[in-house]
């Protein structure tokens, strides 16, 4: 009796699949503030994940993708964002560009993202001593 592995059958479609968006956006980001914002972006997940928020952040070019952050802001409040969700994208584009927000749009923000909001600042500041987590 021989052994035999098998291999992970992959097709040729899995193989030429284009990176998904998130890894796009990731490698799109140059400046500190970009990483920082889209970071938050990618893992804030389901404001993300919509196609209309997806058109107003990005544009798309022959060899790669371009943040439009002053687009995004145009576009903010036709989103169909919640008050949580809009003030999380806020605080999102005054760390990405320059936009002014007041830092009272943490009042709307739940826990999971106010974390993730306090780690971009965080990763921004270039300090690398501090972490964001929860007290027992």
């Amino acid at each position: 009796m021989t052994a035999t592995t098998t291999e992970p059958f992959l097709d040729q479609e899995d193989i030429d699949a284009p990176p998904p968006f998130e890894e796009l956006l990731l490698k799109a980001a140059v400046t500190p503030r970009e990483k920082a914002a889209v970071r938050a972006l990618v893992d804030e997940e389901q404001i993300l994940a919509r196609p209309a928020f997806r058109r107003a952040l990005v544009w798309d070019t022959d060899e790669s993708i371009e943040f439009s952050w002053q687009n995004l802001a145009c576009y903010l409040y036709g989103l169909g964002l919640d008050d949580a969700e809009r003030g999380f994208v806020d605080l999102v584009l005054s760390i990405a560009s320059p936009h002014q927000t007041s830092l009272t749009r943490v009042m709307d923000l739940d826990e999971r993202r106010l974390a993730i909001i306090l780690r971009a600042v965080i990763s921004l500041s270039g300090i690398d001593t501090l972490a964001v987590g929860t007290r027992l």
